[in-house]
């Protein structure tokens, strides 16, 4: 498979994360086996990220996307990167091509944040977006495609709802 994907979990009110971009609420709510990670990761061949969801992953006691090319889209380049993540300043086309020349070359996992994701999908990069609907409601936040777009339709592929109270639901991106 060689789509982008956007994988995350938000709230049931749209949000990825609180205003300071904590998503303490997630450690709160218990895992369910049925939400398949370790496949999802096995699928995928690199990761592009914001420079936001780049430092809120660096504060976890452990770097744990070591076994992928990581592009990290920003402007202001921080200074300890750990081995194989690079930077970019550029588009999601540049983020992209960044990533195929260090040997992704199948699927990529736009990891976060909403402001990138809503770039890609107004650069028509974004193919697939695969979500866990976590049942709490935040009332304020970091939502999961930030600022203003045009509308873009998604068709459905699968929805479940799981044990533990989450939906997991990937939707196709319309061309």
């Amino acid at each position: 498979m060689n789509d982008v994907i956007y994988m995350f979990a938000m709230s049931l009110d749209g949000f990825i994360a609180r205003p300071d971009g904590s998503v303490d609420w997630l450690d709160a709510f218990p895992a369910d086996a049925e939400f398949d990670f370790p496949a999802f990761e096995a699928s995928v061949t690199g990761l592009v990220m914001g420079r936001e969801t780049y430092e809120a992953v660096r504060r976890q006691p452990e770097w744990s996307y070591a076994r992928w090319p990581v592009v990290v889209a920003t402007r202001r380049p921080p200074a300890d990167l750990p081995e194989g993540v690079e930077t970019i300043d550029g588009s999601p086309a540049d983020m992209l091509a960044r990533l195929r020349r260090r040997g992704a070359a199948g699927r990529i996992w736009m990891f976060g944040g909403g402001a990138l994701a809503r770039q890609f999908m107004e650069a028509d990069l974004l193919d697939t977006v695969e979500v866990g609907i976590i049942p709490v409601v935040l009332g304020s936040g970091l939502p999961a495609f930030g600022g203003a777009q045009p509308d873009r339709w998604l068709d459905l592929e699968f929805a479940k709802g799981l044990k533990n109270g989450a939906i997991h639901a990937r939707y196709r991106v319309r061309r």
